[in-house]
Parts: C-alpha cells; structure tokens; sequence
C-alpha cells in the first residue's frame, strides 16, 4: 500500500473538485485523521527536500520550521514591544493547568493566546476556531458599559486627552464644586422641600379600585343582610351606632382619587339613609383651631378638621379615621349628621341615596362664602358644580 504525500492529501496540485467516478475512491483513500507519515518532512523523488511542502509540513504537524533562523518578520517585530524602564501596565493571562502569557500590550496577550490555542487545536488535529470580531479589550470587558463608567471615575482619568468621555464629561470649562462653610452637607440645617403626607402611599397606583357593581348584586345582599339590618332606620340610633364601629371598615376604604389625591370609596352597596361611618378624631375647642392650624402649617403637616358646633370641633390630624378623606362635591352622595349617643357628640355620615360599590363617598363642606382672593377651587366635576368652595 502507498503511503499518501501531504501534496495528495492536502490536494494542494489539482484545487478542483473530484468527479463523480473518482469520489469514492477518494473517500476511501483520503481521510482528516490520517497520520502524517514519520521521518520528516516529504522529500522530492530525487531526494532533494521539497522546499513547497516543508512549509505546510510545519503548520500542521507542529514541528519547529527550519525558518526560525530566519530575520522575524516585521509582523513580530511589532509585536514585540519594547522595554520600558518608567511605570507602565503589563498585562497577564494564566490558567490553572501552569500556561501563562505576558506582554506589554492587551492585544499582544491576546494574539499570543490566540496563537497558542491554534497549536493546541493542530496538534489535535481539530478544527481551527474562528476568532473574528474578537479583541483584547472585548475579551476583558472594557466595551461593557457598566465597565467604561467605572473606570471614567478613576483618579487621573481626567489626564486622557485624546479620550472622549461617554458618562463622565471632563472639560476645562468645569469647576470645582466650592467648600462646604459647615464642612459637610449633613452639619446644615435640613428644610423640607415640599409638605410632608403621611398618608401618601393610599394615593398609590398600585393599589386598585373595588369593582363597580350593578343595582342588582344578590350575594351582596345575602352576605351583609345582618349589617344593614343593624345599620337600618327601624333600629334607635344607639343600636346602630354600636353597629357602626364594627361594620365601617368592611363597607368603605381609602384610594386613588381623581378629585383630589386620596378619597374614600364603597367597597359594597349602600342603601339610601344608612349609617357609612364616624368622623372620630379629638374634640377641642374653637378658640383653640387656628393655633393648631399654625402648627401643622409649620411641620408642613395637612390639617383635618370637623366643627360640630360654635363651641367645639373635631381634629382628625393626627388621631382620625378614613372619614377625614371623603371629598367635597357639589352634588354629594352623603350628608353629615351630629348625633348624641350616651351624652356624648358625634359625626356620622349619611347616605344621602343608594351608593353602588366602587362608587367615591361625597358630601358638601359648606365653607362660609369669602371674597375673590381667598376662593378655593371645585374638582369634583360635578355637572352643576359651583367651581369653588368658599
């Protein structure tokens, strides 16, 4: 049996493609992991080396070229950089199994990791991957994003000139911030920015709305038959004010209101004159209402307040129910009403007709009428809405 050259197998005379008669004999005779034969490089017949096929016989068995006595070539004169005496980055990659490389330059690293995988593959006799599009800088991350904007942060960076800066501007026309007189911003004096709401999160979005429900809900009226019955007119308006400290917070709850931040809404079907709930909160007297109000105001706190009467009125501020957020309306759904129950006062809130849930709990503030400057305008959207307050 003939021994196939390299010029055979690597069919390096006749680059055409076999025909279909000599296709399986070529099949038979060539093969990708044939065995290089031994004893060197191929010889010419005369027995003169062949000096076209040494070449080839180097890249593939990975055998030292006679050509290393050669000049390098100006390729690896650049490559090799020289070396510096002063201060300067030298780079390294080394794995666990003892292969390491050094250069001077990222690239160089890399290109010599390149080049040693190659070897590894040829050896192997594998396929040589494909590295196009790949680079020093891509391999180690500096593309990345979250990479440049750390590294624009470094001290000195602002000594690169012929680099233009993606997250940090660095100009001439910039200034240093000025000194602190207090010596840090945590020494001065903090002054809120806007009026501080305790109650902001239930004006969030995220929390949804009760559904609206039709006039004829039938498992409404099965699961809170006993509330309403408790809660009637037929009932002393004792009875269903004891009622109505246990069953309020089922009925109505706080959320997102388009008249004004945050209003309280039905959470089931209300029947027209039936107790909704109670605007608690701590009973002081009038005189004592606008020294209060200074108060909030200066803490930037909203003021919640009911007047009972001319003597006394209720502060919701900051010991208050969900009562204290039901808007005004110019056509209200609700009425308020003070009650004595065991010879004290109270608030209650009415249903002034049937309320379906989901449906937002109104009622008239009926502020004292005042001059054009101290008007405070209507959103309630009502069709015969008076368009202020006062």
């Amino acid at each position: 049996m003939k021994t196939p050259t390299v010029r055979g197998v690597l069919d390096l005379d006749d680059p055409k493609e076999p025909t279909e008669e000599e296709t399986p004999r070529l099949l038979q005779d060539r093969s990708p992991l044939l065995p290089l034969p031994e004893g060197g490089p191929p010889q010419a017949p005369d027995g003169t080396p062949d000096l076209l096929l040494e070449s080839q016989w180097h890249h593939y068995s990975g055998e030292a070229s006679s050509s290393e006595e050669e000049p390098p070539s100006p390729e690896d004169k650049e490559n090799q950089a020289p070396k510096r005496a002063g201060p300067h980055l030298r780079f390294e990659i080394s794995s666990e199994d003892g292969f390491s490389v050094e250069a001077e330059s990222l690239e160089g690293a890399w290109r010599t990791l390149i080049e040693k995988v190659q070897e590894a593959r040829g050896h192997a006799r594998l396929r040589h991957l494909s590295f196009s599009g790949m680079s020093g800088a891509r391999l180690l991350g500096i593309h990345h994003d979250a990479v440049i904007f750390l590294a624009e942060q470094l001290p000195g960076a602002q000594r690169c000139q012929h680099y233009k800066f993606r997250y940090h501007q660095q100009g001439e026309g910039q200034e240093e911030p000025p000194l602190n007189p207090h010596g840090a911003a945590r020494a001065e004096v903090y002054l809120r920015k806007c009026t501080f709401d305790m109650f902001n999160f239930l004006a969030s979005q995220h929390r949804v709305l009760p559904e609206g429900a039709t006039c004829d809900e039938e498992e409404d009226e099965v699961q809170l038959r006993s509330t309403r019955r408790a809660t009637s007119l037929e009932l002393p308006m004792a009875m269903r004010f004891r009622h109505l400290k246990k069953t309020s917070k089922e009925a109505v709850g706080v959320y997102r209101s388009a008249i004004h931040g945050r209003g309280l809404f039905c959470k089931r079907n209300i029947d027209a004159g039936e107790m909704v709930i109670e605007y608690s909160g701590i009973v002081i007297r009038s005189v004592l209402t606008d020294k209060r109000e200074k108060f909030y105001d200066g803490k930037g706190i909203g003021c919640y307040m009911f007047r009972m009467d001319d003597f006394d009125v209720v502060d919701a501020t900051m010991h208050g129910n969900a009562a204290r957020f039901i808007n005004h309306s110019c056509e209200p759904n609700c009425f308020s009403r003070v009650i004595h129950v065991e010879g004290q006062k109270h608030i209650v809130i009415f249903a002034l007709r049937r309320i379906l849930r989901g449906e937002e709990l109104t009622y008239d503030y009926k502020f004292p009428i005042e001059d054009a400057s101290n008007k405070l305008p209507c959103n309630c959207g009502a069709k015969r809405c008076r368009r202020f307050l006062n």
